[in-house]
């Protein structure tokens, strides 16, 4: 059986005056470790000499909370002790090396123990090289420190012990001993650093009288040495605790409280030993006849408690408390591949946690100790028997939560009271109900002049809905759904800090992104409905939480369930908040187009189906971006079925984008007819003018005919919210022959009343500017003038002399234009470039933002909002390049 080695440092490369390497020699609670000098070198070593020759089995390093190393590496050597005169001259076996955590995730407030198992080596000599200590904000003189080491190993040559029996007795203890898969529990460094050192040590002495009497078969005595055992380790621990409140009152030099600790120390060690029978159990004296007898466990007393050891009004003060110790998984040390050595053996983790219930015994076996006069008088007569248990039901009924949940929820039964957390406790789930009626009505009535603060009761507050959320009773999670959308809806806005609402997301959506891939289906839209909800909460939408948790790409072996409601929340979002320019929102072109070609190729046909919706708006809005991420649209796609729908659909949508551009050009160019043709004067002439289609009769040129029986559709321009869209309105006559206009969104096909296009019949606009007809007849002589000179969404074409919108500039170019054959499309700013000048442009090209516009005048990126082409040219500053400005000029009037 592996055991602790003793040993002693020799060797280290340097040490605080303070934290000496003295310290690692010893194990117990008030052990400070070693720790470095400040802005020390590294690598640190440390060589360990071992008391004798053994075989090593596993070593154990328990680190500091915030001095830490990144990794320790571990090397042995075999010499002999006697002849070493240097250390440094030591030739050593590489072992190994571990890798330690930075601590941050428990916020420096543990420390972790890490055991490693390692090769079976023969070793007399031990060497650590720690390197670089982890960077953070406690560490500030870039120091390591090590709190202590355990060696465990089997010795090379195991003495006989001459006390123990016979030799058939010292061979049975001896094969237990020598047992290389057990290692008792009360050699792991946990045990000794927070157990007092004297009661360690009757612990393992226990131990060992424990195999003795099994193989001696007197299993009551062994029996009783077990729960001496595990009773004396409760106790250690308290003992500690007292070593350390003494300790610190010690250094705080209150004398006086460090007396009391040490009366306090010494009375409850004698009150356990006495209580135990420890010096019985021992049998210092040989074999005591008592051991062997039954006991009847009810008629013992309880263990002495530290509560009843008061402590004097005024001595009390704050002691230090130790910080927790985080068990890193036991692992195998990581081993560098090497010739000479092999990998190292993996082991098996100790199991360090045991049962606090005995063993229940049949009371009719053997003889039951008499009771005295005082113990029978305390007993309960039988008549008095039944309301007594009824009593001690009903108080273990009123304290429902144990000591490990009364340390979880602290929080919340300091807000609320530890009635209501009781009920969120219960097994009952009417309590859990009436808990979370109970919660609501705090959050409703919050007032914050009377209760904790809001980010307190928050945080509170989460942690039980976080609970009543995974119950498995249908009532209970529908209630907790409706208070999680309360709270975010209704308690949240003007009181709780980002911080506190990002904390509250992210405890939260696991748990409902669970729930949502639920088979049952009202659990399933329950928890959609309610992170929808919580998406559309302004301070959740503000922090882009769950957009961007939602349009993680899905991988082909996600859940079916849990991609398609993930992939139906992602289409929601586009449809409530619509695709956003902003790179942190998690609902950009280029993200959203990643996940649904993600989502196209997962195993689920309903999956498939979203995504391909998904991906139709996406392209609505950047084609581009979308095509880039799918495969090359020709033929050998093509018979991909799900690629030929998908292009199908891409290909409607091209369509109707020609279309609709001719419309808008074939509308400009009637505009704009002129008896000039080669459009060079500045303004047509006053014939020309008088003769054209003023704004007025604009309208009916492209109207229905009341009285003809052949009807075509009229078609007005307006701006959409990309800028790039028209929008097409029919336009009808009335039995009153009024006019009534119908918008039809050209871009997503769905009809929509628009109050913009819904003007009378008298007021008379420019269709593109939106300037009055009396303010534009003050500088030009009719509408045609207006938009041949001073319109500011028009522009002329350079090559064609037509007049186009701005915004349609770029696409008249390319397809429209007589030259058009001249001009090519920059792929990365996609502005219509000569052919023998792309380039020279390619050198300073810059590349289209994301979701934007690009002005061809300016070049300027413009982002996707409403009326931006609007804004960017008629604003309060005007595009630069633009050589038309939307001030209007004074018309001076000479009279003759």
């Amino acid at each position: 059986m592996p055991k602790q080695i003793e040993f002693s440092v020799v060797y280290v490369t340097d040490e605080d005056p303070k934290f000496k390497a003295n310290e690692l020699n010893n194990h117990g609670p008030t052990v400070k470790g070693w720790q470095s000098q400040k802005n020390c070198d590294y690598p640190q070593e440390i060589i360990i000499q071992l008391a004798k020759r053994c075989y090593l089995s596993k070593i154990q390093l328990l680190m500091h909370q915030y001095l830490i190393p990144s990794k320790v590496e571990l090397f042995a050597s075999n010499e002999d002790t006697n002849t070493v005169v240097d250390v440094n001259g030591i030739s050593w076996d590489y072992l190994g090396y571990v890798t330690l955590s930075d601590n941050q995730s428990t916020g420096f407030k543990s420390r972790e123990l890490k055991s490693a198992n390692v090769p079976t080596t023969i070793a007399s000599f031990l060497k650590l090289k720690l390197s670089k200590n982890h960077n953070n904000t406690y560490n500030i003189h870039n120091q390591v420190s090590l709190i202590a080491i355990n060696i465990l190993g089997i010795e090379k040559e195991m003495p006989r012990k001459s006390s123990c029996g016979d030799v058939v007795e010292l061979d049975k203890l001896d094969a237990i001993l020598n047992d290389p898969d057990y290692v008792s529990p009360y050699d792991d460094l946990a045990f000794d650093m927070y157990v007092d050192v004297e009661v360690a040590r009757i612990i393992r002495e226990m131990e060992l009288k424990k195999h003795v009497a099994v193989i001696n078969e007197r299993f009551e005595y062994a029996r009783k040495l077990k729960q001496a055992m595990e009773q004396l380790k409760e106790a250690g621990g308290k003992l500690g605790k007292y070593e350390l409140e003494k300790r610190h009152a010690i250094e705080l030099e209150d004398y006086e409280r460090a007396s009391h600790k040490k009366n306090q120390m010494d009375e409850f060690r004698t009150g356990i030993y006495q209580q135990l029978n420890i010096d019985q159990l021992l049998e210092m004296k040989g074999i005591c006849p008592k051991n062997d007898e039954f006991a009847d466990e009810t008629d013992k007393q309880q263990p002495l408690s530290p509560s009843a050891l008061r402590i004097p009004d005024g001595k009390r003060s704050t002691s230090p408390s130790a910080p927790h110790i985080y068990h890193a998984p036991p692992s195998p040390l990581h081993k560098h591949q090497s010739p000479k050595t092999g990998s190292p053996s993996t082991g098996s983790p100790t199991n360090l946690q045991h049962r606090n219930s005995f063993r229940r015994r049949n009371k009719s076996a053997g003889s039951i100790v008499k009771s005295t006069y005082e113990q029978y008088e305390e007993k309960p007569l039988p008549t008095l028997r039944q309301e007594c248990q009824m009593d001690i039901e009903h108080r273990a009924a009123s304290s429902k939560l144990t000591e490990r949940e009364k340390k979880q929820a602290a929080l919340p039964i300091l807000v609320f009271g530890a009635e209501l957390v009781e009920k969120f406790y219960s097994k009952h789930y009417l309590d859990k109900e009436e808990g979370l009626n109970c919660l609501k009505d705090d959050l409703l009535a919050y007032d914050h002049t009377r209760m904790h603060t809001a980010n307190k009761t928050g945080r509170a507050a989460i942690f039980l809905l976080h609970r009543a959320l995974r119950d498995k009773v249908f009532s209970v999670y529908n209630l907790a759904n409706e208070v999680i959308r309360l709270y975010f809806v209704q308690y949240i806005p003007g009181r709780v800090s980002p911080a506190e609402v990002s904390r509250s997301v992210d405890k939260l959506l696991p748990e409902l992104l669970t729930k949502s891939g639920d088979t049952s289906a009202r659990i399933h839209h329950m928890a959609v409905h309610t992170i929808l909800t919580m998406a559309d909460c302004k301070d959740v939408r503000a922090l882009h939480l769950i957009p961007v948790h939602l349009s993680r790409p899905i991988t082909s072996s996600t859940h079916p369930r849990l991609a398609l409601s993930r992939a139906e929340m992602v289409e929601q979002l586009i449809i409530n908040q619509g695709i956003s320019t902003d790179k942190q929102s998690g609902l950009t072109c280029r993200t959203l187009s990643e996940f649904g070609s993600s989502g196209i190729h997962h195993p689920a046909e309903a999956v498939r189906k979203v995504a391909e919706r998904i991906l139709v708006l996406v392209y609505k809005v950047n084609p581009r971006l979308v095509r880039k991420q799918l495969p090359p649209d020709d033929d050998i796609t093509r018979r991909n079925l799900l690629y030929r729908q998908l292009f199908h659909e891409f290909d409607k949508i091209d369509v109707e984008r020609k279309k609709e551009l001719l419309e808008r050009n074939r509308l400009i160019q009637q505009c704009s007819i002129s008896t000039n043709p080669d459009c060079t004067s500045p303004e047509p002439p006053v014939q020309t003018i008088n003769k054209c289609q003023s704004s007025s009769n604009i309208a009916s040129t492209f109207s229905y005919d009341q009285n003809g029986t052949e009807r075509k559709p009229g078609y007005q321009l307006t701006k959409s919210i990309s800028g790039g869209n028209i929008v097409k309105i029919n336009m009808q006559t009335t039995n009153n022959g009024d006019l009534t206009l119908e918008r039809h969104n050209a871009s997503s096909g769905i009809s929509t009343p628009s109050n913009s296009s819904q003007r009378d019949e008298e007021e008379k606009h420019c269709i593109f500017c939106g300037q009055s007809e009396a303010s534009i007849f003050q500088v030009s002589n009719s509408m045609n003038s207006h938009y041949w000179r001073s319109c500011p969404m028009l522009v002329r074409c350079r090559e064609c002399s037509q007049v186009v919108e701005v915004a349609s500039l770029t696409d008249h170019l390319l397809m429209e234009c007589e030259n058009r054959d001249f001009y090519t499309q920059c792929s990365s700013c996609t502005e219509a470039v000569k052919v023998v000048e792309l380039q020279i442009h390619a050198l300073h090209c810059s590349e289209i933002a994301e979701g934007c516009n690009r002005c061809p005048l300016c070049h300027d990126n413009l982002e996707d909002e409403e009326f931006v082409w609007k804004h960017h040219l008629m604003g309060d500053k005007p595009c630069a390049k633009s050589t038309r400005t939307r001030s209007l000029p004074k018309q001076v009037k000479i009279k003759l």
